[in-house]
């Protein structure tokens, strides 16, 4: 399979760059936009108090957080493209982090060149992979809860952080890759990627015998989406390989009459290391998440659930499943374009299913309001 991608894309990348000896000077210079995002949030939290105190007001520690908290989440955009003389588009984009507290690893989220034509389009660098591009999730309004939702608020038990409501197969992130989108035909398009290692490193991955570290990761999904005077279908159907890893199947859809959005995702992970299976780091779990959208004028509300499950082993070696439970109600008002404020009430819950202890697990509601502002 992946020796068919390498072939497939490398054809692709020689057919769209195939011109005429003139077509280079013909080709303007690429000029560069800038565009992005900033997210100012605020919100109150409120924590299970055995969680905070260990279950004893005499302890002299404890994992009590303030309620009051501010979050900010901020990218700046930049973005050029230019159109070859063959009708084939290459373009740039490089995503920056803006916000302080993000950037203590790198300042570059994405980073790559894309080639855009009548073949569809390809990708080549740091960026996510097709699995993502085509993927459908629940609809919600403010912080989705399968992406963290109230986490800045709602803390996370250290033993229970091995759960995600995370319903992506997309293990290999913003790692570099090559990702092949084919263009549409009949709402159909279809995806696929390969990442050399999920670590991103310029060397060659070292992905055999003891010493191995890396991970090769292959994606591929079909997606569907049409439309019928106000009503609309978009599904998608993607799966994973992650080499000495897992392998993961996701499937999401959402379903569009008038105002009213319905939808959802599930992924389903397995452990490819049989001995691993049943342990403590165990990579075999689930996840779903389902929501509720209704959009009238400048308001949308909406209701998400989400939750998910990986094995875990407890002292005795039985097998048991860490959780997360979310659920978060919201509504939305797009004060003008590009400017958008949010509510939301947040709950989730949080067990450890190998461990009893008051603080390997915790539950508590959030409250939380965003000024979302694009450009």
């Amino acid at each position: 399979m992946k020796k068919f991608l390498f072939s497939t894309t490398a054809l692709a990348v020689a057919g769209a760059l195939t011109f005429g000896s003139d077509a280079n000077a013909a080709a303007k210079p690429i000029v560069i936009g800038v565009g992005g995002f900033m997210n100012a949030e605020f919100g109150w939290g409120d924590n299970q108090s055995s969680f905070e105190t260990g279950g004893s007001s005499a302890t002299t520690t404890s994992n009590k957080r303030a309620a009051f908290n501010t979050v900010q989440d901020s990218e700046i955009y930049f973005t050029g493209s230019s159109e070859l003389d063959n009708g084939v588009t290459v373009s740039i984009t490089v995503q920056l982090e803006a916000d302080q507290a993000a950037n203590a690893g790198s300042h570059i989220d994405e980073s790559y060149m894309k080639l855009t034509g009548g073949f569809g389009d390809i990708r080549l660098g740091s960026t996510t992979g097709s699995n993502s591009v085509l993927k459908h999730v629940a609809p919600g309004v403010g912080p989705h809860p399968r992406l963290g939702g109230a986490d800045n608020y709602i803390s996370v038990p250290a033993a229970a952080t091995r759960a995600s409501n995370s319903t992506d197969a997309s293990s290999s992130g913003d790692a570099n890759k090559i990702v092949y989108i084919s263009p549409v035909a009949g709402g159909l398009r279809i995806g696929v990627s390969f990442t050399p290692s999920n670590d991103s490193v310029n060397p060659s991955p070292v992905t055999g015998g003891n010493a191995a570290v890396d991970s090769e990761v292959f994606e591929a999904a079909l997606s569907f989406e049409t439309e019928v005077g106000t009503s609309s279908v978009k599904a998608d159907v993607g799966f994973e390989h992650r080499d000495n890893a897992t392998q993961a199947l996701r499937g999401g859809i959402n379903l569009g009459v008038g105002g009213v959005t319905l939808g959802g995702s599930i992924l389903v992970r397995n452990d490819q290391d049989n001995a691993r299976k049943s342990t403590a780091t165990s990579l075999k779990g689930h996840a779903y998440d389902l929501g509720a959208t209704y959009a009238m004028g400048a308001y949308t509300f909406g209701i998400t659930r989400a939750f998910g499950s990986q094995v875990d082993a407890t002292a005795a070696g039985q097998t048991a499943d860490d959780e997360q439970s979310k659920w978060s109600a919201g509504v939305s008002y797009a004060l003008d374009t590009g400017v958008t404020l949010t509510a939301s009430h947040h709950y989730a819950k949080y067990t450890d299913g190998a461990v009893g202890a008051d603080t390997d697990n915790n539950k508590g509601h959030a409250l939380i309001g965003q000024i979302n502002v694009s450009f």
